[in-house]
């Protein structure tokens, strides 16, 4: 499908972020391409009938006619993508400008040619250094949370459209599916399978497919209840009839759930026993939940507002059920755990696991603020994943655009996570609520791209499962780039994100690679994954206020 544009953004604060300053008396003259287009802050530095629009000194026009006294230049609409790549991923005030073509990749002194349009550009504020030579981490996938809206994605009108945006145009390369068998009334898993299905002939790969238990069935909870709300005594495993918690029950729960997906056509590569072990929904909150210490024991909860002790199951206790339930299997499914809420939770979980049974840790972000990330919690994670010699996996988060770019940045950067995952893929159109940080939001008829979708989009599409991360070294800490080296080392994609609120012009140096190309968004105006041709010569990249841009390059 077309990727579209979003709403505008304030003209005044697009000349505050974007006019580099020049003298009055440097005002260009109409017959030189050379001059006419000078980067500007008001009309006064322009001269004759020139304006000061999006910081290039141009003119207003309503046909090519307008335009004739400037060369090479034609009447664009304010609604084409290039007038919008001149204004720094914002659409102009007024209605068309005269803009220069740059199609054979040429422009003046002070210009650089992007989306086929010469642009004035400042002199570079920040510099991005590529080793291929030092490597990190394998990336194994990005992907998102099937979760609540399967049926809705295979029955949605458009849905041949909304597959091809959700894997051949985004390039999600895993799944995360909650595991409904057992559940009443929800129980059809052939949704699932589908979906599946269809991510591997979108992207022509076989997406890395993980199941998670939300909760146990009804049957296996305290509460008799699948949902909790500020039941923190009860919102867990029920006890067996014969005393103690059930974990025989669940661990038959789970065997039973992996033999019916691999019956119905969906084999997981990975499960992960029970999501958000650590967390029970307030009295304001409505979910599915089962609160599980790391190791059985009593924690104190406040029940009729006193503080008492109750006794809780322990994750370990129940992981230890499951697999040894699985023993039997010829090919049983790898494992993730502990998939808690937050980062600082994750070390007193994973002292309780047998690690000789688990595959990779997972986690979650929640509290993590994008624009304030502690880098110590995520260096301690890094440690974790050394310590055990096993991959980090972040299986759930959300945020907005620029706070997913961000946090995908740090995850994969400082942590060294190996999966990235959003915690929706498509918000449901029956939902009443808005999800802004869904990647896509179901209509009726039709879907929207969001713009975490776009933030995704610039790490996924242009990396595959298997590439690696090479340095990628920001002279400025505004600045925050990676970079992902193919296996066979013919393909360099690298991830530059700008989190100030100011542009910044970045060179960067990749090393000799024959061809590029530049596509960028910005979360604060109406451009989205914008491709804006190939790197120029010069190897500037222009970086609006709070954007991200990915210089894909290849032989």
């Amino acid at each position: 499908m077309t990727i579209s544009n979003g709403p505008r953004f304030s003209l005044a604060l697009l000349l505050a972020l974007l006019g580099a300053g020049c003298h009055a008396t440097d005002g260009p003259r109409e017959d030189s391409q050379t001059n006419w287009l000078r980067a500007c802050q008001v009309d006064a530095q322009c001269g004759g009938s020139l304006v000061c629009l999006c910081g290039a000194c141009t003119r207003v026009c309503d046909s090519d006619a307008s335009c004739a006294a400037l060369p090479g230049s034609s009447c664009i609409a304010a609604s084409d993508a290039r007038s919008i790549a001149l204004c720094a991923g914002n659409a102009p005030s007024a209605a068309a400008l005269c803009i220069p073509s740059c199609v054979d990749g040429s422009c003046a002194a002070g210009q650089t040619c992007m989306a086929q349009i010469c642009a004035p550009l400042g002199p570079p504020g920040a510099k991005v250094a590529i080793d291929s030579n030092v490597h990190f981490q394998t990336l194994r996938g990005l992907g998102a949370t099937v979760g609540y809206a399967e049926d809705e994605i295979t029955l949605h009108p458009r849905k041949a459209a909304l597959y091809r945006a959700m894997f051949a145009d985004l390039g999600l390369s895993v799944l995360r599916f909650r595991n409904r068998y057992g559940y009443l009334g929800a129980d059809n898993l052939s949704s699932a399978v589908e979906i599946a299905r269809e991510a591997a002939a979108s992207s022509g790969q076989s997406p890395l497919l993980l199941l998670t238990s939300w909760t146990p069935p009804q049957t296996l909870k305290a509460n008799a209840s699948l949902i909790c709300q500020g039941n923190t005594a009860t919102c867990t495993l029920a006890q067996a009839a014969g005393g103690g918690f059930d974990y025989p029950g669940y661990a038959r729960y789970w065997r039973a759930s992996l033999d019916a997906y691999q019956k119905a056509g969906l084999v997981p590569d990975y499960i992960g026993i029970q999501n958000n072990p650590d967390w029970v929904p307030t009295s304001a909150e409505f979910a599915e939940a089962c609160k599980f210490l790391p190791s059985e024991g009593t924690a104190p909860v406040t029940v009729n507002g006193a503080t008492v002790n109750v006794r809780f199951p322990g994750f370990n206790e129940a992981l230890t059920a499951v697999l040894d339930q699985f023993s039997g299997l010829s090919s049983p499914p790898k494992v993730v755990a502990p998939e808690v809420t937050a980062a600082n939770l994750l070390a007193d979980y994973v002292a309780a696991l047998d690690l000789s049974r688990v595959d990779a840790i997972s986690h979650h972000l929640y509290g993590t603020d994008p624009t304030a990330v502690d880098p110590r919690t995520l260096q301690a994670l890094d440690g974790l994943s050394a310590r055990y010699e096993r991959p980090l996996f972040q299986t759930e988060m959300q945020a907005d655009g620029f706070g997913t770019a961000v946090l995908l940045h740090n995850a994969l950067t400082i942590e060294g996570a190996s999966v990235y995952l959003q915690t929706v893929l498509t918000g449901p159109a029956s939902s009443p609520y808005l999800n802004p940080t869904a990647l896509i939001t179901l209509g009726p008829d039709d879907f929207v791209l969001e713009a975490p979708y776009h933030a995704m989009r610039h790490f996924a599409y242009f990396t595959k499962p298997g590439w690696v991360r090479v340095a990628a070294d920001s002279s400025t800490p505004e600045l925050l780039s990676s970079a992902w080296l193919s296996p066979a080392a013919d393909a360099l994609s690298v991830v530059l994100i700008n989190t100030s609120l100011a542009p910044l012009t970045t060179e960067l140096d990749p090393g000799p690679w024959p061809t590029s190309q530049v596509v960028r968004t910005v979360f604060d105006g109406s451009e989205r994954s914008m491709n804006l041709g190939p790197l120029s010569a010069d190897h500037l990249v222009p970086l609006p206020a709070r954007s991200i841009v990915t210089v894909a390059f290849g032989e």
